[in-house]
């Protein structure tokens, strides 16, 4: 069947150690699906509770998994997050069985500041309401890049689709019946009388499961599933074992009604019942999470005094603004600012995604834009000596021609796509203009949104089309400008600087050498009359300031007193198909992980890397030892052949199966793997649908490669960098094993049963 071929595909995208596979894994019968997607759930918490028996029952504590799958079913013990244990790429790649293209829970297109937000429901829901969206937002960047849902196999009046991360559509029949519930005379007495209600996300996942299992009476539908996100929710909550195992028996009882309800279905014998998992969670009995503020951290001298862009108010804000359900850009400004004084709105310089909790993507504005921008003010300074002004001038002439051939190469290529996106744009408008609008009842009733997707695609293709064409109208303006090295500068920055922009990615050297504003004596010259460089500006190497972090106050013992575990990021590529990834500790505790042409992945540690100005990389090669980052070495679970010498094979190349099976056990799991599909550059996963115009898919291409950050920052075990809300239950977001470790179980039709599997792991 279609779907299983795709959930198979899953396998390619996900990680399955141990594996011994059937040797027929076809499933002829099967004919439906029906998936329990479970966000957040742990396959340690999971079958280690499946697997243990009620004193009191004298049963299996989650007696329906424990019949369903553990007895009748395949449960795929070791089935592992790929990249990041983060929602939004986890879901996107179970949801499509193809490498992720979106790597955060928000992401940020560096020219322009347009914020793709797949985690806040509600602007699409009322965007949805207004005719203006039509899907999530995830789903728009996955259509626009040619890659369909699972759902997308089966015809859209044979699927019952529920509220999640990757949505089509909103079922607004389930909205109207959960709303009318909520303020029903059946709620509000007992509110009365008790003083307390179903919560809306009750009454939400009430009438879901309603349809849901109406659904299952129909034989005409093929697809179904459920999300729930409880188990997440309570899990960043509490790590109280009793409360835990509470919300997994309300999840083991969900499970045990759909399941009979597939029973008494008409399509019984022909239904494959999934529960699966996007990600686990550190949560650990006796053990509470603790956060670190990086925005407090870039806010301060030390880190800059940087204007932070967050997509989130912080806790300390939590005012009245942070009641506001539509927000998509939070300010946390620095107060201490060495020359952006009063413009974090304008020009935040430092911006993050904090989803996520154990990781954090940060973007830095182009340090060059920095240098031109720091160089600009001291230009309209009247008072500026003629002779500091003259080299300060000839300077920042330097800095525009260094760059010169590469922003016209790059402003001819995104100009030649936004020219072939006129015609689909003026194509798309007669097409629209030809159509009638469907039906309201029609619309309602989910059928045929060709009309709402086409509009909404039409009105990102013209926002996109003005907003790149501003960013490039700034590109050109610098590349014409000459400053006078006689008179004071007049012009707007603005004008040449664009605000709410980041311009092009930064490279390692500048992000070792990242200017953050003049030096202490302004503009100094050399011996021979030039700009001094070095004392001109004042700089900060992040990756030794993350290091260095420490807390003062750290009352558990469990914890390390140093929040920040290590940072990583892509390095240049070596070749056409080799490429490098550095993940940094400290100076003397640095890890290269390289993948060749042929997908096969080794690991070097070094110390002490630096990129130099012309993009020369050095580092000093050393022994595998204790300490490097994700801690192989070390590992007492590291499982490689018998007899072989531990350093000697860690340093070999081997296939990404080979590196699961040796490693999946470890503290980080997948944590190698992890890192090639979280850094991978990504344009190269982008197909575009087909008979595509190759301009608009190397457009798409450069789109979605403008929302990488320039670096990852991840957290220690039980550190969180969630400003929001510093979870004190568990986390995910990072390599660890317990937050990697997910779920996949499957049972019905086709599906090996314990008794036929003879105690095979898979």
């Amino acid at each position: 069947m279609r779907f299983l071929r795709i959930i198979a595909a899953a396998v390619v995208c996900f990680a399955v150690a141990c594996a011994q596979q059937p040797s027929n894994p076809q499933l002829p019968g099967a004919k439906r699906l029906v998936i329990l997607k479970v966000d957040g759930l742990n396959a340690d918490l999971l079958y280690s509770n499946m697997r243990q028996i009620d004193a009191a029952t004298g049963k299996p504590r989650l007696p329906w998994f424990a019949h369903i799958f553990g007895d009748g079913g395949t449960v795929f013990e070791n089935f592992y997050t790929r990249g990041i244990s983060l929602s939004a790429p986890s879901w996107c790649m179970l949801d499509t069985g193809h490498h992720t293209l979106i790597r955060g829970n928000v992401e940020w297109d560096r020219y322009t500041g347009y914020v793709y937000d797949y985690l806040n429901f509600f602007p699409f829901y009322l965007d949805y309401a207004r005719s203006r969206e039509i899907d999530m937002p995830g789903v728009q960047v996955l259509d626009r890049a040619g890659i369909p849902l699972l759902i997308d196999s089966f015809p859209p009046d044979q699927t019952y689709q529920s509220f999640q991360l990757y949505q089509r559509g909103v079922r607004w029949s389930t909205l109207k019946n959960v709303l009318e519930r909520r303020f029903s005379a059946r709620v509000l007495v007992p509110m009365l009388e008790s003083g307390s209600a179903p919560s809306l996300d009750e009454l939400w996942a009430r009438q879901t499961e309603k349809e849901l299992l109406a659904g299952l009476a129909n034989s005409r539908i093929l697809y179904l599933d459920f999300f729930t996100g409880d188990i997440d929710h309570a899990g960043h909550a509490t790590s109280n074992a009793a409360e835990l195992l509470e919300k997994l028996r309300n999840l083991d009882a969900l499970a045990g009604r759909i399941w009979t309800a597939i029973q008494s279905s008409p399509l019984a014998s022909q239904t494959l019942f999934v529960v699966v998992s996007d990600h686990g969670m550190n949560n650990v009995p006796g053990i509470h999470n603790q956060g670190f503020n990086l925005p407090d951290l870039f806010n301060s001298t030390e880190g800059g005094a940087q204007h932070v862009l967050l997509n989130r108010h912080e806790l300390s804000d939590y005012k009245v603004r942070a009641l506001d359900p539509l927000v998509k850009r939070a300010y946390a400004p620095s107060t201490l600012s060495f020359y952006l004084s009063g413009q974090s709105k304008q020009y935040p310089t430092v911006w993050i995604d904090l989803d996520g909790n154990e990781r954090a993507s940060v973007s830095f504005r182009n340090n060059d834009l920095n240098k031109i921008h720091i160089l600009l003010l001291q230009l309209a300074n009247p008072d500026l000596k003629p002779e500091i002004r003259s080299a300060a001038a000839a300077y920042l002439m330097a800095t525009i021609d260094k760059h010169r051939s590469q922003w016209n190469t790059a402003s001819a290529e995104l100009s030649e796509e936004l020219h072939a996106l006129e015609p689909a744009i003026a194509q798309r408008k007669t097409i629209l203009e030809n159509q009638t609008k469907q039906p309201r009842e029609e619309r309602e009733s989910g059928q045929n949104k060709t009309f709402l997707r086409q509009a909404q695609q039409l009105t990102d293709w013209q926002r996109e089309r003005d907003t790149y064409t501003s960013y490039l109208a700034h590109v050109r303006a610098l590349l014409a400008f000459h400053p006078d090295p006689y008179r004071p500068f007049s012009g707007k920055i603005s004008d040449l600087i664009p605000e709410m922009s980041l311009g092009d990615p930064n490279t390692l050297y500048d992000l070792q050498n990242y200017i953050v504003g003049p030096g202490a004596s302004g503009i100094v010259l050399d011996s021979a009359g030039r700009l001094d460089e070095e004392r001109s500006f004042r700089r900060v190497n992040y990756f030794p300031l993350f290091a260095v972090q420490r807390v003062r106050n750290n009352p558990q013992p469990a914890l390390s007193p140093k929040p920040i575990d290590f940072t990583a990021l892509r390095l240049p590529a070596a070749g056409t198909a080799d490429q490098s990834y550095w993940l940094y500790a400290t100076d003397d505790d640095q890890l290269i992980i390289r993948t060749d042409a042929s997908g096969n992945i080794s690991a070097q540690p070094v110390s002490h890397l630096i990129q130099d100005a012309d993009g020369r990389i050095q580092f000093t090669p050393q022994p595998w030892r204790a300490g490097l980052p994700l801690h192989l070495f070390e590992d007492p679970e590291l499982k490689i052949p018998e007899n072989a010498d531990r350093a000697t094979w860690l340093s070999a190349p081997h296939s990404e199966r080979e590196w699961l099976q040796a490693t999946h056990l470890c503290a980080y799991s997948n944590g190698i793997i992890g890192i090639t599909e979280e850094l991978s550059p990504i344009a190269r996963y982008v197909p575009g649908t087909p008979g595509m115009n190759p301009l608009l898919l190397r457009y798409e291409r450069r789109r979605r490669e403008l929302v990488q950050p320039d670096l990852e920052i991840f957290a220690a075990d039980h550190w969180n960098f969630n400003v929001r809300n510093f979870n004190p239950g568990g986390n995910h977001g990072g390599f660890f094993r317990i937050s990697t470790h997910s779920v996949w179980m499957l049972a019905g039709a086709g599906v090996p049963t314990q008794a036929s599997r003879n105690h095979t792991t898979v």
